[in-house]
C-alpha cells in the first residue's frame, strides 16, 4: 500500500515541476506542504511551456531524452514512499485523490503533450465525463424528485401492523407498541400522549405481575383471558371474552391470564401516560431475562430493613441470582424456571384452575358499571341494516371512561358493505383493524403554506389505505371518512375528546346533514339545480351503511351478462 501511495505522490510532483527541480526538491524536503490552488498548478505550466518554447534545445527532445527522464523520476519514488510511510495524514490525502475520478485526476506528461498536440481524442473523453456528469446529476434530481412525491404521498394517517415496536418476546407470546402518532407529522399533535399497545399469548400462559405510569383502557380481540387487578386491601380476578373492555387506572397491578386450551389471546390496550407525554413504563416485581425487578433498584440496607431478612435471602427468593441461573442442586432434574422463560410464562391446568376460581363476567347488557368488564356489544347498535352495525358507548355512558373523555365504538361491516361518509364534530378516533380487509378513503385540506409555496389551486385531497388485520388508522375531528368492507370486516375503536361529539352523515335517508339544508342554500351551493339536488339526495335509500358497489356498475354487468347470453344463444 505505501509503495502504491508513493507513485501517486511521486507522478503528481513529476507533473507539477518537471521545469522547476528546485520547487521539486523542496517539496521533497518537506512533504507535508499544502498542495497549491488549481489555477496556480495551471499558471505554472503555461510559465514552464512559453520557457520551453523559448528554448530551441528542449524544443527538440526525443523520446529516448523523455524515457530516460522517467526512469530518473521512478528511481526517486522509493525514497518519497519512505518519507510517505512517516507522514500518514499526508499519504491518506493522496489515497483519497487515487480514488476520485478519473475527470478529477492531476493529468499525466502524456495528457499534457496530446493537449499540446490538440489532440482531439482528450477533449473527446472530456466531454463524456461531462456528459456522465451531467446524467447522474439528473438521475440524483430525479430520485430526490420522486422521494419528494413519495413523501408528499405518504398517508400520516394511516399506520400499518409493521409500525409497531417489540417490548417483550419470547415462544409464549410478545407485547408491542405503536410508534408514537405525532413522531410522522405535526397534523396529530394533539395525540401525543396516546398510545395503542399489543400483547399477544399463546393458550395457558401467564403474562407476569406489573403496573405501569398510564392509564390503560384495555379490549379483548380475540380469545379468552382471565384478568386479576391487586389492590392494597384487596384483589378481584374477571373473565374476559372477545368485545369484553375494562379499565387498568394508572399503578395498578395486574396479570392476565390465557386460560384457553387452543385459542391465542389478543388484547388491545389505548395508553395514557402520566408522567411524561407519550412514554410510559412497566414495573415488574420479579425478575426474569427481560427486566429486572423493581427492587433490584433498592439498596442493599433498605432491602434488608424493609424484609428485615438477611440479604442474601432476600436474593434467593425475590432477585433472584446474579448470573440469573438456578442454584445446581435446585435447578438438577427440573424443567427450566419462569425466569429464564420471561415476562410470559406457562401455567399448568391446576394453576389456571386456581386462578378462575373465583373469577367473575362480564356486566352484560346494559349500562357499564363503576368497576369491572363490559362488552361493547351489549346494546343495540346504534347504526343498523343488512350491510353492517355500529356499536358506541360514549363517556357519558360510561363512568370508567367518563373522566378520561374516551368513547369505544366497535363496528361490522358485511362483505361488499360501505360505511357511508360523515364526519366527527370534535372526536378524534384512533381504529383498530380488529378482523378481516377493506379500504378507506379520508379527506382533509392541505397546509396553506403548501398551498402558497407551491401555487396550488386544489385544496382537498384524499388519503386511502387497504386495510387487513393489526393495522391503525385514524380520524381527525371534522375529516370526512368512508369505508368499505372487501370482507368481513371488523374495527375496534378509541375516540379521544368524544364528551358531546356529533356524528354528521354526508348521505343516506337518516341523520343527513346536506339533506338538512335550506333549498335556497343548496341552489346557491351546488352547480346544479334544487331538484337535481333533490333527487341526488334521494337517490341512496339506505342510512348509515349501504352497498359498496355503485348500482350504475351493477346495471352495467347485469346488462354485459346479458349480453354475453344473447350472442352465444345467436351462434
Amino acid at each position: 500500500m505505501a509503495v502504491s501511495i508513493g507513485i501517486a505522490y511521486g507522478e503528481k510532483n513529476a507533473i507539477k515541476n518537471h521545469e522547476r527541480p528546485q520547487e521539486r526538491e523542496q517539496e521533497e524536503r518537506d512533504p507535508r506542504q499544502q498542495p497549491r490552488p488549481r489555477h496556480q498548478e495551471e499558471q505554472e505550466r503555461e510559465h514552464g511551456r512559453e520557457e520551453e518554447r523559448n528554448r530551441e534545445p528542449s524544443r527538440g527532445r526525443s523520446e529516448s531524452e523523455e524515457s530516460r527522464e522517467e526512469e530518473r523520476e521512478q528511481r526517486r519514488e522509493p525514497s518519497r514512499g519512505r518519507e510517505q510511510e512517516q507522514q500518514p495524514q499526508h499519504g491518506r490525502r493522496e489515497e483519497e485523490e487515487e480514488w476520485q475520478p478519473r475527470r478529477q485526476r492531476p493529468q499525466s506528461r502524456r495528457e499534457e503533450r496530446e493537449q499540446e498536440q490538440g489532440s482531439s481524442s482528450s477533449s473527446r473523453r472530456q466531454s463524456g465525463y461531462e456528459r456522465r456528469e451531467q446524467r447522474e446529476e439528473r438521475e440524483q434530481e430525479q430520485e430526490q424528485g420522486s422521494r419528494s412525491d413519495s413523501r408528499r404521498q405518504r398517508n400520516p394517517y394511516y399506520f400499518s401492523s409493521e409500525r409497531f415496536q417489540t417490548l417483550y418476546r419470547n415462544r409464549n407470546g410478545q407485547i408491542r407498541v405503536l410508534e408514537r402518532f405525532d413522531q410522522r407529522t405535526n397534523r396529530l399533535e394533539n395525540l401525543q400522549n396516546y398510545r395503542i399497545v399489543e400483547f399477544q399469548s399463546k393458550p395457558n400462559t401467564l403474562i407476569l405481575p406489573k403496573h405501569s405510569d398510564a392509564d390503560y383502557i384495555l379490549v379483548v380481540l380475540n380469545g379468552r383471558a382471565t384478568i386479576t387487578i391487586v389492590n392494597p386491601d384487596k384483589r378481584q380476578a374477571y373473565n374476559l371474552e372477545h368485545g369484553d373492555a375494562l379499565r387498568l387506572p394508572a399503578g395498578t397491578t395486574s396479570y392476565i391470564l390465557n386460560p384457553d386450551d387452543n385459542q391465542n389471546l389478543r388484547v388491545v390496550k389505548l395508553a395514557i401516560p402520566i408522567n411524561n407525554p407519550g412514554n410510559f413504563y412497566d414495573f415488574y416485581p420479579s425478575s426474569t431475562k427481560d427486566q429486572q425487578s423493581y427492587f433490584n433498584g433498592f439498596s442493599r440496607n433498605t432491602l434488608e430493613a424493609t424484609f428485615n431478612t438477611r440479604y442474601e435471602e432476600i436474593q434467593r427468593i425475590i432477585l433472584g441470582n446474579e448470573d440469573g441461573q438456578e442454584d445446581e442442586e435446585q435447578s438438577r432434574g427440573q424443567e427450566q424456571s419462569h425466569q429464564d422463560e420471561g415476562v410470559i410464562v406457562r401455567v399448568s391446568k391446576e394453576q389456571i384452575q386456581e386462578l378462575r376460581k373465583h373469577a367473575q363476567s362480564s356486566s352484560g347488557k346494559g349500562k357499564p358499571s363503576e368497576s369491572g368488564p363490559f362488552n361493547l356489544r351489549s346494546d343495540e347498535p346504534i347504526y343498523s341494516n343488512k350491510f353492517g352495525n355500529f356499536y358506541e358507548i360514549t363517556p357519558d355512558r360510561n363512568p370508567q371512561a367518563q373522566d378520561l373523555d374516551i368513547s369505544l365504538t366497535f363496528i361490522e361491516i358485511n362483505e361488499g358493505g360501505l360505511l357511508l361518509p360523515h364526519y366527527n364534530s370534535k372526536a378524534i378516533f384512533v381504529v383498530v383493524v380488529d378482523e378481516g380487509e377493506g379500504n378507506y378513503e379520508l379527506v382533509g385540506i392541505r397546509d396553506q403554506e403548501r398551498q402558497q409555496d407551491e401555487q396550488e389551486q386544489e385544496e382537498v385531497r384524499r388519503y386511502n389505505a387497504k386495510l387487513s388485520e393489526g393495522d391503525i388508522f385514524v380520524i381527525p375531528a371534522g375529516h370526512p371518512i368512508s369505508i368499505n368492507a372487501s370482507s368481513n370486516l371488523r374495527l375496534l375503536g378509541f375516540g379521544i375528546n368524544a364528551d358531546e361529539n356529533q356524528r354528521n352523515f354526508l348521505a343516506g335517508s337518516e341523520d343527513n346533514v346536506i339533506r338538512q339544508l335550506d333549498k335556497e342554500v343548496k341552489q346557491l351551493t351546488f352547480p346544479g339545480s334544487v331538484e337535481d339536488v333533490e333527487r341526488l339526495i334521494k337517490n341512496q335509500q339506505q342510512s348509515y351503511f349501504a352497498n359498496a358497489q355503485p348500482q350504475q356498475q351493477q346495471q352495467r354487468e347485469k346488462e354485459g351478462r346479458r349480453g354475453r347470453r344473447g350472442l352465444i344463444f345467436s351462434i
